[in-house]
Protein backbone atom coordinates (compact mmCIF):
# COMPACT_ATOMS: atom_id res chain seq x y z
CA UNK A 1 0.00 0.00 0.00
CA UNK A 2 2.89 2.52 1.10
CA UNK A 3 4.53 2.00 -2.50
CA UNK A 4 0.98 2.37 -4.20
CA UNK A 5 0.95 5.53 -2.56
CA UNK A 6 4.42 6.78 -3.25
CA UNK A 7 3.81 5.66 -6.86
CA UNK A 8 1.17 7.58 -7.32
CA UNK A 9 2.43 10.40 -5.56
CA UNK A 10 5.65 10.24 -8.00
CA UNK A 11 3.95 9.82 -11.26
CA UNK A 12 2.69 13.32 -11.79
CA UNK A 13 5.80 15.02 -10.61
CA UNK A 14 7.61 12.65 -12.82
CA UNK A 15 5.61 13.26 -15.78
CA UNK A 16 5.86 17.06 -15.51
CA UNK A 17 9.25 17.32 -15.08
CA UNK A 18 9.54 15.15 -18.33
CA UNK A 19 7.73 17.42 -20.02
CA UNK A 20 9.77 20.23 -19.10
CA UNK A 21 12.86 18.54 -19.63
CA UNK A 22 11.24 17.78 -23.40
CA UNK A 23 10.52 21.39 -23.80
CA UNK A 24 13.82 22.97 -22.98
CA UNK A 25 15.37 20.40 -25.31
CA UNK A 26 12.84 21.30 -28.17
CA UNK A 27 13.45 25.29 -27.45
CA UNK A 28 17.36 24.49 -27.26
CA UNK A 29 17.37 22.86 -30.47
CA UNK A 30 15.27 25.39 -31.73
CA UNK A 31 17.14 28.29 -30.62
CA UNK A 32 20.10 26.67 -32.40
CA UNK A 33 21.84 24.63 -29.08
CA UNK A 34 23.50 21.19 -30.09
CA UNK A 35 25.14 18.85 -27.85
CA UNK A 36 28.94 18.79 -28.22
CA UNK A 37 29.84 14.89 -27.63
CA UNK A 38 33.34 15.54 -27.06
CA UNK A 39 32.90 17.69 -24.51
CA UNK A 40 29.48 16.37 -23.22
CA UNK A 41 27.73 20.31 -22.73
CA UNK A 42 25.70 21.90 -25.14
CA UNK A 43 26.72 24.51 -27.21
CA UNK A 44 25.13 27.57 -29.06
CA UNK A 45 24.64 27.66 -33.04
CA UNK A 46 23.90 29.89 -35.50
CA UNK A 47 21.64 29.21 -38.07
CA UNK A 48 22.76 30.17 -42.13
CA UNK A 49 19.83 30.02 -44.21
CA UNK A 50 20.99 29.40 -48.06
CA UNK A 51 19.56 30.70 -51.15
CA UNK A 52 20.53 30.49 -54.52
CA UNK A 53 18.38 31.64 -57.81
CA UNK A 54 18.03 29.38 -59.72
CA UNK A 55 17.34 27.22 -56.62
CA UNK A 56 19.14 23.45 -56.78
CA UNK A 57 23.02 24.91 -56.60
CA UNK A 58 26.19 23.08 -54.35
CA UNK A 59 26.76 25.10 -50.93
CA UNK A 60 30.34 24.92 -50.07
CA UNK A 61 30.90 26.09 -45.86
CA UNK A 62 35.26 26.96 -45.98
CA UNK A 63 35.41 24.49 -48.96
CA UNK A 64 33.82 21.85 -48.35
CA UNK A 65 30.73 20.61 -49.62
CA UNK A 66 27.72 20.94 -47.16
CA UNK A 67 24.15 20.90 -49.24
CA UNK A 68 22.18 22.16 -51.80
CA UNK A 69 20.21 25.81 -51.94
CA UNK A 70 17.46 26.23 -50.86
CA UNK A 71 18.49 25.21 -47.61
CA UNK A 72 19.53 26.34 -43.80
CA UNK A 73 22.59 25.01 -41.87
CA UNK A 74 23.75 24.88 -38.78
CA UNK A 75 26.88 26.34 -37.93
CA UNK A 76 29.22 27.44 -34.71
CA UNK A 77 29.38 30.87 -34.43
CA UNK A 78 32.05 32.47 -36.38
CA UNK A 79 33.62 33.49 -40.36
CA UNK A 80 32.98 31.24 -42.97
CA UNK A 81 33.66 31.32 -46.61
CA UNK A 82 30.32 30.64 -48.50
CA UNK A 83 30.84 29.31 -52.19
CA UNK A 84 27.48 28.51 -53.74
CA UNK A 85 27.51 27.03 -57.46
CA UNK A 86 25.89 25.66 -60.07
CA UNK A 87 26.81 23.79 -63.42
CA UNK A 88 26.56 26.76 -65.98
CA UNK A 89 27.11 29.59 -64.48
CA UNK A 90 29.65 31.94 -62.40
CA UNK A 91 30.44 31.10 -58.71
CA UNK A 92 29.35 32.58 -56.09
CA UNK A 93 31.57 33.31 -52.75
CA UNK A 94 31.00 35.63 -49.56
CA UNK A 95 32.09 35.91 -46.13
CA UNK A 96 29.26 35.36 -43.50
CA UNK A 97 29.27 35.85 -40.25
CA UNK A 98 27.38 33.64 -37.80
CA UNK A 99 26.34 33.96 -34.03
CA UNK A 100 24.71 32.00 -31.67
CA UNK A 101 21.10 32.03 -31.57
CA UNK A 102 21.33 34.33 -34.64
CA UNK A 103 19.58 33.68 -38.21
CA UNK A 104 22.44 34.72 -41.05
CA UNK A 105 21.84 34.79 -44.87
CA UNK A 106 23.44 33.60 -47.96
CA UNK A 107 21.58 34.98 -50.72
CA UNK A 108 23.48 34.29 -54.43
CA UNK A 109 21.61 35.67 -57.58
CA UNK A 110 24.01 33.11 -60.08
CA UNK A 111 24.74 34.79 -63.41
CA UNK A 112 24.74 32.27 -66.55
CA UNK A 113 28.62 31.63 -67.69
CA UNK A 114 27.96 31.87 -71.25
CA UNK A 115 24.69 34.24 -71.66
CA UNK A 116 22.67 34.56 -75.28
CA UNK A 117 21.61 37.37 -77.45
CA UNK A 118 18.25 37.72 -78.64
CA UNK A 119 17.25 40.38 -81.47
CA UNK A 120 14.41 43.31 -79.59
CA UNK A 121 14.75 45.25 -83.49
CA UNK A 122 15.90 44.55 -86.99
CA UNK A 123 15.73 47.79 -88.56
CA UNK A 124 18.59 49.81 -87.43
CA UNK A 125 18.28 52.01 -84.16
CA UNK A 126 19.84 55.17 -83.48
CA UNK A 127 20.20 57.26 -79.98
CA UNK A 128 17.87 54.98 -77.84
CA UNK A 129 16.80 56.99 -74.79
CA UNK A 130 15.68 54.67 -71.69
CA UNK A 131 12.54 55.90 -69.95
CA UNK A 132 12.82 57.66 -66.04
CA UNK A 133 11.12 53.98 -64.62
CA UNK A 134 13.20 51.64 -66.93
CA UNK A 135 10.39 50.40 -68.59
CA UNK A 136 10.44 51.71 -72.42
CA UNK A 137 12.97 52.88 -74.67
CA UNK A 138 12.92 55.61 -77.29
CA UNK A 139 14.62 55.28 -80.48
CA UNK A 140 15.79 57.08 -83.76
CA UNK A 141 15.10 54.69 -86.93
CA UNK A 142 16.95 56.80 -89.80
CA UNK A 143 16.14 57.05 -93.45
CA UNK A 144 16.29 54.01 -95.70
CA UNK A 145 16.09 52.12 -93.02
CA UNK A 146 13.70 49.28 -94.85
CA UNK A 147 12.07 46.09 -93.60
CA UNK A 148 10.33 44.73 -96.50
CA UNK A 149 8.10 46.73 -98.33
CA UNK A 150 7.72 49.21 -95.40
CA UNK A 151 9.73 52.19 -94.43
CA UNK A 152 10.30 51.93 -90.85
CA UNK A 153 11.85 56.17 -90.32
CA UNK A 154 10.93 57.83 -87.88
CA UNK A 155 10.64 57.78 -83.39
CA UNK A 156 9.79 54.62 -81.61
CA UNK A 157 9.22 53.40 -78.50
CA UNK A 158 9.61 50.01 -77.30
CA UNK A 159 8.23 48.37 -74.22
CA UNK A 160 10.30 46.63 -72.17
CA UNK A 161 7.87 43.72 -71.16
CA UNK A 162 6.75 40.06 -72.62
CA UNK A 163 3.79 39.58 -74.49
CA UNK A 164 1.68 37.05 -75.25
CA UNK A 165 3.35 33.57 -75.03
CA UNK A 166 6.59 35.22 -73.37
CA UNK A 167 6.99 37.08 -76.82
CA UNK A 168 8.80 40.44 -76.40
CA UNK A 169 6.03 43.33 -77.72
CA UNK A 170 6.43 45.02 -80.96
CA UNK A 171 7.70 48.50 -81.37
CA UNK A 172 5.42 51.56 -81.62
CA UNK A 173 5.75 54.45 -84.35
CA UNK A 174 5.30 57.91 -82.67
CA UNK A 175 6.58 60.04 -84.74
CA UNK A 176 6.95 59.29 -89.13
CA UNK A 177 9.14 61.35 -92.11
CA UNK A 178 7.65 65.17 -91.74
CA UNK A 179 9.74 67.79 -94.32
CA UNK A 180 8.94 70.45 -91.74
CA UNK A 181 10.60 68.61 -88.40
CA UNK A 182 13.35 66.02 -89.11
CA UNK A 183 12.67 63.74 -86.66
CA UNK A 184 16.17 61.31 -87.04
CA UNK A 185 17.99 64.53 -86.52
CA UNK A 186 16.59 64.95 -82.78
CA UNK A 187 17.39 64.89 -79.46
CA UNK A 188 15.12 62.65 -77.22
CA UNK A 189 13.66 63.40 -73.73
CA UNK A 190 11.28 61.80 -72.24
CA UNK A 191 8.51 62.99 -69.77
CA UNK A 192 9.11 61.88 -65.68
CA UNK A 193 5.88 60.03 -65.89
CA UNK A 194 7.16 58.73 -69.34
CA UNK A 195 3.59 59.43 -71.14
CA UNK A 196 5.49 62.00 -73.78
CA UNK A 197 8.30 62.59 -75.53
CA UNK A 198 9.95 66.39 -76.11
CA UNK A 199 11.93 66.36 -79.62
CA UNK A 200 14.54 68.79 -80.30
CA UNK A 201 16.57 68.97 -83.60
CA UNK A 202 19.38 71.61 -84.28
CA UNK A 203 17.08 74.10 -85.96
CA UNK A 204 15.98 75.00 -82.47
CA UNK A 205 12.48 73.99 -83.23
CA UNK A 206 10.43 71.18 -81.09
CA UNK A 207 7.22 69.37 -80.67
CA UNK A 208 5.79 67.67 -77.77
CA UNK A 209 4.83 64.13 -79.02
CA UNK A 210 2.65 61.72 -77.10
CA UNK A 211 3.88 57.75 -76.76
CA UNK A 212 0.50 55.94 -77.28
CA UNK A 213 0.05 57.64 -80.83
CA UNK A 214 1.19 58.32 -84.35
CA UNK A 215 2.35 61.83 -85.18
CA UNK A 216 0.18 62.67 -81.58
CA UNK A 217 2.51 66.21 -80.84
CA UNK A 218 2.18 70.21 -80.13
CA UNK A 219 4.43 72.70 -80.90
CA UNK A 220 6.81 73.34 -78.41
CA UNK A 221 9.44 75.55 -80.01
CA UNK A 222 8.51 78.22 -77.50
CA UNK A 223 8.16 76.47 -74.42
CA UNK A 224 11.07 73.87 -74.42
CA UNK A 225 12.86 75.18 -72.49
CA UNK A 226 10.74 75.89 -69.49
CA UNK A 227 9.12 72.86 -70.09
CA UNK A 228 12.49 71.00 -69.34
CA UNK A 229 13.15 72.76 -65.95
CA UNK A 230 9.89 71.73 -64.74
CA UNK A 231 10.42 68.26 -65.65
CA UNK A 232 13.79 68.62 -63.93
CA UNK A 233 12.29 70.39 -61.20
CA UNK A 234 9.43 67.11 -60.59
CA UNK A 235 12.44 65.11 -61.00
CA UNK A 236 14.68 66.80 -58.62
CA UNK A 237 11.05 66.83 -56.15
CA UNK A 238 10.50 62.74 -56.33
CA UNK A 239 14.57 62.55 -55.40
CA UNK A 240 13.88 64.22 -52.38
CA UNK A 241 11.11 62.08 -51.17
CA UNK A 242 13.08 59.39 -51.97
CA UNK A 243 15.67 60.74 -49.48
CA UNK A 244 13.21 62.11 -47.07
CA UNK A 245 12.42 58.23 -45.86
CA UNK A 246 16.25 58.15 -44.36
CA UNK A 247 17.35 59.04 -41.17
CA UNK A 248 18.07 62.95 -40.45
CA UNK A 249 21.74 62.28 -40.32
CA UNK A 250 22.45 60.36 -43.56
CA UNK A 251 20.16 63.02 -45.23
CA UNK A 252 22.85 66.02 -44.01
CA UNK A 253 25.55 63.63 -44.85
CA UNK A 254 23.87 63.45 -48.78
CA UNK A 255 22.80 66.94 -49.05
CA UNK A 256 26.07 68.44 -47.75
CA UNK A 257 29.12 66.07 -48.54
CA UNK A 258 28.03 64.07 -51.47
CA UNK A 259 25.87 63.69 -54.88
CA UNK A 260 23.40 61.27 -54.96
CA UNK A 261 23.84 59.36 -57.99
CA UNK A 262 20.94 57.16 -57.70
CA UNK A 263 18.96 55.17 -55.79
CA UNK A 264 18.29 51.40 -55.76
CA UNK A 265 14.89 50.27 -57.28
CA UNK A 266 13.59 49.32 -53.73
CA UNK A 267 14.82 52.87 -52.44
CA UNK A 268 16.27 51.24 -49.47
CA UNK A 269 19.95 52.09 -50.67
CA UNK A 270 21.62 55.36 -52.57
CA UNK A 271 24.61 55.25 -54.66
CA UNK A 272 26.58 58.51 -54.29
CA UNK A 273 29.93 59.91 -55.43
CA UNK A 274 31.72 61.42 -51.83
CA UNK A 275 32.22 65.42 -52.80
CA UNK A 276 34.27 65.92 -49.24
CA UNK A 277 35.55 63.91 -46.70
CA UNK A 278 32.83 62.65 -44.22
CA UNK A 279 32.43 60.34 -41.50
CA UNK A 280 29.04 58.48 -41.94
CA UNK A 281 27.27 58.67 -38.39
CA UNK A 282 25.47 55.65 -36.54
CA UNK A 283 21.87 55.70 -36.59
CA UNK A 284 20.93 51.98 -35.57
CA UNK A 285 22.75 51.38 -32.40
CA UNK A 286 22.99 48.44 -31.37
CA UNK A 287 23.75 47.23 -35.41
CA UNK A 288 21.26 44.33 -36.27
CA UNK A 289 22.36 40.83 -35.32
CA UNK A 290 22.90 38.04 -38.64
CA UNK A 291 23.72 41.70 -41.23
CA UNK A 292 26.48 41.42 -43.72
CA UNK A 293 29.86 40.37 -42.54
CA UNK A 294 31.68 42.31 -45.70
CA UNK A 295 33.50 45.18 -43.92
CA UNK A 296 31.86 48.41 -44.03
CA UNK A 297 33.72 52.02 -44.61
CA UNK A 298 32.58 55.05 -42.12
CA UNK A 299 34.76 57.27 -43.63
CA UNK A 300 34.31 58.99 -47.13
CA UNK A 301 36.79 60.53 -49.10
CA UNK A 302 36.23 63.14 -52.44
CA UNK A 303 36.18 61.36 -55.37
CA UNK A 304 35.38 58.28 -54.77
CA UNK A 305 31.90 55.88 -55.25
CA UNK A 306 29.75 54.52 -52.38
CA UNK A 307 26.64 52.44 -51.37
CA UNK A 308 24.78 53.50 -47.89
CA UNK A 309 22.50 50.61 -46.87
CA UNK A 310 19.47 52.23 -45.00
CA UNK A 311 18.02 48.68 -43.79
CA UNK A 312 21.49 47.71 -42.16
CA UNK A 313 22.93 50.93 -41.45
CA UNK A 314 26.27 50.24 -43.68
CA UNK A 315 28.15 52.04 -45.62
CA UNK A 316 30.36 50.46 -48.47
CA UNK A 317 33.82 52.03 -50.76
CA UNK A 318 32.42 50.81 -54.25
CA UNK A 319 34.84 51.52 -56.21
CA UNK A 320 37.07 54.84 -57.14
CA UNK A 321 36.15 56.83 -60.26
CA UNK A 322 39.74 56.30 -61.89
CA UNK A 323 38.47 52.27 -61.43
CA UNK A 324 35.80 53.48 -64.81
CA UNK A 325 38.12 54.61 -67.80
CA UNK A 326 36.75 57.34 -69.90
CA UNK A 327 34.31 55.96 -72.99
CA UNK A 328 35.20 57.70 -76.41
CA UNK A 329 33.61 61.22 -75.69
CA UNK A 330 30.86 61.39 -78.60
CA UNK A 331 28.82 64.93 -78.81
CA UNK A 332 25.56 65.57 -77.63
CA UNK A 333 23.21 67.96 -76.80
CA UNK A 334 22.86 67.93 -73.09
CA UNK A 335 19.60 67.23 -73.08
CA UNK A 336 19.97 63.94 -73.89
CA UNK A 337 21.31 63.10 -70.59
CA UNK A 338 18.34 63.79 -68.30
CA UNK A 339 16.43 60.66 -67.04
CA UNK A 340 18.89 58.83 -67.73
CA UNK A 341 21.68 57.26 -65.31
CA UNK A 342 24.91 58.23 -65.77
CA UNK A 343 28.11 59.00 -64.02
CA UNK A 344 30.63 61.70 -65.20
CA UNK A 345 33.96 61.00 -65.98
CA UNK A 346 36.07 63.49 -67.18
CA UNK A 347 34.55 64.97 -70.00
CA UNK A 348 32.56 61.89 -70.88
CA UNK A 349 29.74 59.55 -69.04
CA UNK A 350 30.02 55.71 -67.85
CA UNK A 351 26.84 53.68 -67.12
CA UNK A 352 26.62 52.71 -63.56
CA UNK A 353 23.07 51.74 -62.76
CA UNK A 354 21.38 49.47 -60.59
CA UNK A 355 19.78 45.69 -61.40
CA UNK A 356 16.33 45.40 -60.39
CA UNK A 357 17.61 42.75 -58.05
CA UNK A 358 18.39 46.24 -55.33
CA UNK A 359 21.54 44.08 -54.82
CA UNK A 360 23.91 44.73 -58.03
CA UNK A 361 24.91 47.01 -59.73
CA UNK A 362 26.17 46.66 -63.97
CA UNK A 363 29.07 48.54 -64.93
CA UNK A 364 30.03 49.11 -68.74
CA UNK A 365 33.83 48.58 -69.03
CA UNK A 366 35.85 49.11 -72.14
CA UNK A 367 34.79 45.41 -74.38
CA UNK A 368 32.10 44.74 -71.28
CA UNK A 369 29.63 44.83 -69.20
CA UNK A 370 30.33 43.75 -65.66
CA UNK A 371 28.09 43.14 -62.42
CA UNK A 372 28.87 43.53 -58.66
CA UNK A 373 27.17 43.20 -55.55
CA UNK A 374 26.21 46.63 -53.94
CA UNK A 375 28.98 45.73 -51.12
CA UNK A 376 31.59 45.35 -53.86
CA UNK A 377 31.56 41.67 -53.78
CA UNK A 378 31.23 38.95 -56.34
CA UNK A 379 32.44 41.36 -59.27
CA UNK A 380 31.63 39.24 -62.40
CA UNK A 381 31.85 40.22 -65.96
CA UNK A 382 28.61 39.05 -67.53
CA UNK A 383 29.25 40.09 -71.19
CA UNK A 384 32.12 40.13 -73.10
CA UNK A 385 31.43 40.94 -76.65
CA UNK A 386 30.51 43.90 -79.25
CA UNK A 387 28.25 46.80 -78.02
CA UNK A 388 28.06 50.45 -77.98
CA UNK A 389 29.29 51.50 -75.18
CA UNK A 390 27.18 54.74 -74.66
CA UNK A 391 23.61 52.33 -74.19
CA UNK A 392 23.14 49.64 -71.75
CA UNK A 393 19.92 48.96 -69.74
CA UNK A 394 18.55 46.07 -67.69
CA UNK A 395 15.14 44.54 -68.17
CA UNK A 396 12.74 45.45 -65.65
CA UNK A 397 12.58 42.21 -63.88
CA UNK A 398 16.38 41.90 -63.87
CA UNK A 399 16.29 38.75 -66.39
CA UNK A 400 18.20 40.41 -69.12
CA UNK A 401 20.34 43.25 -69.99
CA UNK A 402 19.17 45.61 -73.43
CA UNK A 403 22.31 46.44 -75.39
CA UNK A 404 22.99 48.09 -78.65
CA UNK A 405 25.06 46.33 -80.79
CA UNK A 406 25.97 45.17 -84.37
CA UNK A 407 26.58 41.38 -85.09
CA UNK A 408 26.51 41.67 -88.88
CA UNK A 409 27.94 44.80 -90.37
CA UNK A 410 27.98 43.74 -94.22
CA UNK A 411 24.55 43.88 -93.86
CA UNK A 412 23.71 46.87 -92.05
CA UNK A 413 26.09 49.78 -90.49
CA UNK A 414 22.95 50.87 -87.72
CA UNK A 415 23.45 48.24 -84.55
CA UNK A 416 20.03 46.84 -82.79
CA UNK A 417 18.86 46.42 -79.72
CA UNK A 418 19.36 43.12 -78.69
CA UNK A 419 18.99 41.57 -74.98
CA UNK A 420 21.82 39.56 -72.68
CA UNK A 421 19.79 37.02 -71.60
CA UNK A 422 20.64 36.36 -67.59
CA UNK A 423 17.71 33.94 -67.20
Amino acid sequence: MAWRKLRDYLIPFVTIALILTVSFAIIAYGRGYRLDLNKTQLRATGLLSVTSDPIGAQVYVDGKLKTATNTSLNLSPGQYTIRITKEGYLAWEKPVGVMGEVVSRADAFLFPTNPSLSPLTSSGVKEPVLSPDGTKIAYIVPPKQIDGNVNKTGIWVLELAEGPLGRNRDPVQVASVDPNFDVTAATIVWSPDTTELLLTVPSRQARLYRTNRLDSFQDASLTASSLLGEWQDERNGKERQKLAAFKQPIINMATTSAKIISFSPDETKIFYEATASATIPTVINPHLLGTNATPETRTTQPGKLYVYDSREDRNYLLLAKTELPSPTPTPKSPLSSIGNWKLEIGNSTRSVVWLPTNKHLILTLPGKIDVMEYDRTNWITVYSGPFVEGFVAPWPNGSRLVVLTNLNQTASTLPNLYTVNLR
